[in-house]
């Protein structure tokens, strides 16, 4: 029998929940509700043994604050996902709740942010960790959370009229971020043949897109970085800038639209994202995660929770899972997913032999020139 998913909304608001339990229940009838209007008294909202897939809670409250709440519920049900609904979207308050809170909601926040947040609960909870993992990705420091510096870009670039003097403002205070992406943007595979030393003309060349996807790759590396002692993590992250490089030459061997090539350059680019926080959560909690959960690869696994988590497209994960699912021989008229597998296993490295299976099973004379035109990588 299918369990129900169960839903904590704590505020000190009772019209507050009644609005939140109504615009629930029109967008998930079946799931189960409980409401609290003492937060102090969060835990006795709940009915003995039931634990809810899913806690709300406002931040602003006159005995305590939300982030209290969140960080009580992490020690107590860190299986659960925490979201921090506030009015107050300041610099100080989103990083100062990047650990306690998996999602930040805006308010006021319209009918379909809630869809939006549902949308995820139920992806995430159709990959089926086993309990005892998400247990464990929920307890504080064992996984990456959002950087500080994507929430903001998040807040600039959603709002109407994006500002781009923010937004160099922001990645100028990171200069290890911003070096990296002036070294992207004069780089040959973007087919700029003059130089830039402008950040704000770099941020445009790259796209805002694609910046994020630098931007939080780098971060997260950072943040692992602190934990662990040898340099994996460095190497994963140029590796998947490495596989981005040769993405981004095949996307446009292939001519796919901009768009598109930018899709697949950030779903490369953030394929390391699982790989990261599994160095994190062994290093934090000496806990060693099979390489297949459900018979998926554990990387592909928990980047596309990392993804859900953090709120990105459900494209993407898809892209990520679709692409862990193909077999040697993928389907050369789904280029998306073929050009990742090949670049996926010319990382391996795979033999020139391979590379020319693949070319032939493609009809696009350019995409096979391309890969014909790979180079031969050393042996790991």
């Amino acid at each position: 029998m299918p369990t129900t998913t169960t839903v904590l909304f704590i505020d000190d608001d009772s019209f507050m929940l009644k609005a939140l339990l109504r615009a629930s229940m029109r967008l998930r009838p079946h799931w189960r509700y409980y409401l609290c209007d003492d937060a102090l008294q969060w835990q006795a909202a709940l009915p003995p043994d039931v634990i809810p897939d899913l806690i709300v809670s406002d931040y602003l409250m006159p005995d305590i604050h939300g982030d209290v709440v969140l960080t009580q519920a992490m020690a107590q049900l860190p299986e659960t996902v925490r979201v921090l609904m506030t009015g107050d979207t300041s610099e100080d308050v989103v990083s100062s709740v990047s650990l306690q809170a998996h999602f930040v909601l805006s308010k006021p926040f319209s009918e379909q942010d809630l869809l939006h947040l549902f949308g995820c609960i139920d992806r995430l909870q159709s990959l089926k960790l086993p309990l005892q993992l998400r247990q464990q990705l929920g307890q504080a420091n064992n996984l990456p959370v959002l950087p500080a510096i994507i929430r903001k870009l998040r807040q600039e670039l959603t709002s109407e009229e994006p500002d781009l003097v923010n937004v160099v403002d922001l990645i100028a205070h990171e200069p290890v971020i911003a070096a990296r992406l002036m070294q992207l943007a004069n780089s040959a595979f973007l087919g700029y043949s003059r130089a830039t030393h402008s950040l704000s003309e770099a941020l445009m060349r790259l796209g805002l897109r694609l910046v994020e996807a630098i931007v939080i790759l780098m971060a997260v590396e950072e943040s692992v970085a602190n934990v662990v002692k040898d340099s994996g993590h460095q190497r994963l992250s140029e590796l998947a800038f490495r596989k981005a490089g040769t993405v981004r030459l095949l996307t446009q061997a292939a001519q796919l639209p901009a768009s598109q090539q930018d899709l697949l350059f950030v779903s490369t680019l953030l394929s390391a994202l699982g790989p990261l926080s599994k160095l994190q959560l062994a290093a934090q909690s000496l806990v060693q995660v099979p390489d297949q959960i459900n018979g998926i690869s554990s990387d592909v696994v928990f980047t596309v929770y990392l993804l859900t988590l953090w709120g990105y497209p459900e494209a993407l994960c898809q892209l990520e899972l679709g692409m862990s699912l193909q077999e040697q021989n993928p389907d050369p008229t789904d280029l998306h997913t073929f050009i990742l597998f090949v670049t996926r296993q010319y990382y391996q490295p795979c033999s020139s032999a391979f590379l020319q299976k693949m070319a032939n099973l493609v009809e696009h004379e350019g995409l096979q020139q391309a890969l014909l035109k790979l180079p031969a990588l050393p042996k790991p």
